[in-house]
């Protein structure tokens, strides 16, 4: 009796390129702004006010200020501003964060002025640096310093208290010079405290420096909110709220979480056994 050869199909994979491009489309962020933006619409139709502009009429507006030049200008001068006070918060941030850290009595000494700076609304930061320095550069760079840099020290504390012990108690008894041990140990076991501070210090910056536009400047993204906010502009308050969401998060998921992901890749993942 002759043996029945069975024919196996072969199994069809798809493409990784279509993959990825399926996981792009059907990701659940996407459906949960579809959802918002369907629901905004809906409202706007049957209130049928300017309170609750339609989504056509903000897209309108959004194109109209691309296409006047108007963005460029005003996001030039926010980020500025944003790039000179988070740098200067993340240095004091950062040296703050290392002295509390390594010293209990540093610790003691910078403990209710990093509390107090993280009770504080960023409102206040902002209103109180409008007075005081005006129109000046001083003012957003001051408001920035004074409510991130808290943020970024309680980051860089808890950073530098998990560095293993046991290692720096081995280089010296290996006689590993410092250089070697700051470079092996400490700035490996840094590094993810410090992007972490680095994202939530940079999110803090941007949200005081459009509280300090809105009160104290003549021009940047706070001002044109603040201008449309008078002229009772709905749909041109949101459109430039969009625009500059959109602006921040590029940088976050083009810039930031892409580096803290690169510069952490050594470490195991959630839910990996080492």
């Amino acid at each position: 009796m002759a043996a029945t050869k069975t024919m196996s199909t072969p199994t069809v994979r798809p493409h990784p390129f279509l993959n990825s491009v399926r996981r792009f489309i059907f990701n659940p962020r996407w459906l949960s702004v579809i959802i918002l933006l369907i629901a905004w619409q809906v409202l706007a139709i049957s209130r049928n006010t300017r309170v609750i502009p339609r989504l056509e009429r903000i897209y309108t507006e959004l194109i109209k200020i691309l296409f006047t030049g108007l963005f460029v200008e005003d996001l030039a001068a926010s980020m500025g501003r944003i790039g000179l006070g988070f740098a200067i918060a993340l240095a004091v941030g950062t040296a703050v964060g290392i002295l509390m850290g390594s010293r209990r009595a540093w610790e003691e000494f910078f403990m209710d002025l990093v509390l107090f700076g993280l009770a504080l609304p960023g409102l206040i930061y902002a209103l109180v640096s409008v007075m005081l320095f005006g129109l000046s550069i001083l003012a957003p760079v001051v408001a920035i310093v004074a409510t991130a840099y808290p943020f970024i020290a309680i980051n860089i504390r808890e950073g530098v208290r998990a560095i293993n012990k046991d290692l720096l108690d081995m280089g010296r008894a290996y006689r590993v010079s410092r250089s070697n041990v700051v470079r092996r140990i400490v700035l490996p076991s840094l590094l993810p405290f410090f992007l972490a501070a680095i994202r939530i210090g940079f999110s803090i910056a941007w949200k005081v420096t459009t509280l300090v536009e809105v009160f104290g400047t003549t021009n940047g993204i706070g001002w044109e909110i603040r201008a449309s906010f008078d002229t009772f502009s709905v749909h041109g308050m949101l459109a430039w709220t969009l625009l500059f969401s959109a602006v921040m998060l590029a940088i976050e998921y083009g810039i930031l979480l892409p580096a803290e992901r690169y510069f952490g890749r050594w470490r195991p993942k959630a839910g990996q056994v080492i």
